[in-house]
């Protein structure tokens, strides 16, 4: 990710699932069931694989589900009409600052964790940033919480646990806090459960956060802001295998098979390509 490489196929689990979200962010924003389909239809990217059930005919009868199983929500859009708070990218200072790159000096830890300049050389402490996307902010019951779309074909009894404690739907909580400048109480999580075989199934669940869970989050975010700077600086990137084959394989996991630098090299000039990846635009 640091050089820049991607693989020149993408999955079929991942286009499909950005271009449902094409779908539910035209929904949600008019309401108008035939542009919904014109922006998946618009969005389908070329190059999709042929042998996947996820096609473009089942991502637009997965959309017309959707519209048909929630005619009408329980819950406002913020925003909405005119303005309806809908795929909103986020770059967000967390008022962190990494330990000095120069003298590499750890502090005590509530010295460090807000100031921007090291006390031992000097030298200025790079900032920590957190971005991504979230798909929408809604009103419900009086209080505020994010929508997460997701497309799953794993909708077991146990689906929504993963959700709490979760990186991601904490950073979106704490991001929307930031930017509406209100309390956000939790995230909703909006399931679409596809399958090759089956039914489509439609589940949601809300996952809240305390403050206290979100204090925790970002302690947890400066730890692993670190880690990835000493990787940096040392120039050796231990593999998380745990997450090798966690959702299908990971799409470097061919390289990484590889021992020999030469041959891992090789092969990403033979099956990848240069594209920086953009964590406010969607991927796939």
């Amino acid at each position: 990710m640091n050089e820049g490489w991607t693989s020149r196929r993408k999955s079929g689990a991942l286009g499909f699932g950005s271009c449902l979200h094409e779908g539910l962010a035209t929904w949600y924003k008019t309401h108008d069931v035939a542009a919904t389909l014109y922006a998946i239809n618009d969005k389908w990217p070329e190059g999709m694989p042929v042998d996947d059930f996820r096609t473009k005919e089942k991502c637009l009868t997965v959309m017309a589900e959707y519209i048909k199983n929630y005619p009408a929500e329980t819950w406002t859009v913020v925003g909405a009409p005119d303005h309806p708070v809908v795929e909103v990218p986020f770059t967000l200072d967390t008022g962190m600052f990494l330990p000095c790159a120069i003298c590499q000096i750890v502090e005590d830890h509530e010295d460090f964790k807000y100031e921007s300049t090291c006390s031992n050389c000097d030298g200025e402490r790079e900032a920590i940033e957190y971005g991504g996307i979230y798909d929408m902010l809604i009103e419900f019951g009086g209080k505020l919480f994010v929508v997460d779309h997701k497309t799953t074909s794993m909708m077991g009894s146990g689906y929504f646990r993963q959700f709490k404690p979760n990186n991601q739907m904490t950073g979106y909580i704490w991001a929307a806090s930031k930017l509406s400048g209100q309390a956000v109480s939790g995230a909703l999580i909006n399931a679409v459960g596809i399958y090759k075989v089956g039914k489509t199934k439609f589940e949601r669940e809300i996952t809240s956060r305390s403050p206290i869970a979100i204090d925790t989050w970002l302690q947890d975010v400066y730890t692993e802001c670190c880690n990835i700077q000493y990787h940096k600086i040392h120039g050796h990137w231990p593999k998380r295998t745990n997450a090798c084959t966690l959702y299908g394989l990971c799409e470097y996991h061919s390289v990484h098979e590889l021992d020999h630098p030469a041959e891992q090299e090789k092969l990403l000039e033979m099956s990848y390509v240069r594209d920086k990846w953009d964590y406010e635009m969607r991927d796939g």
